[in-house]
């Protein structure tokens, strides 16, 4: 008790930072990728470290939040050919209050063709309650 008597402004102080620091994360943007092919696909991201490769069923979204401003190199393989990739890309980040979801389609000649759509990120707001609730029935006698 002491302790936070004595440091109470410290403690106001610290647990505001982290109010304000964890709702600044809640606006940033993510990036995805979604499989519109009716194969099973593996996006491995490129760079002086190859990443994790992630399989991508037919139909299915994956994403992630990166950091803002940044450029990502992925590959995309079929899973039945995993040694040649189908499309090599630059993919850049999206801004802090955007977010992309590159859909990934196939082109009828064996190849891929990845186009970007661009949603505002929007922060759902929760409906005001009632101003004038109504009471609860009386109960009967």
């Amino acid at each position: 008790m002491w302790f936070l008597r004595s440091h109470f402004r410290l403690v106001i102080l610290l647990g505001s930072l982290t109010l304000l620091g964890g709702s600044a994360r809640a606006d940033a943007g993510w990036m995805g990728f979604r499989n519109d092919t009716s194969g099973t696909l593996v996006l491995q991201e490129m760079g002086n470290r190859p990443g994790r490769p992630q399989k991508i069923f037919a139909n299915e979204t994956v994403r992630d939040t990166p950091a803002a401003g940044a450029a990502r190199k992925f590959a995309i393989y079929s899973a039945d050919k995993p040694e040649t990739p189908l499309f090599t890309g630059v993919f850049p980040a999206p801004a802090d209050n955007e977010n992309v979801l590159y859909v990934i389609k196939s082109d009828g000649k064996g190849g891929l063709v990845v186009e970007p759509m661009k949603v505002p990120a929007v922060v759902p707001k929760l409906p005001a309650p009632p101003k004038n609730p109504t009471p609860p029935p009386k109960p009967k006698k």
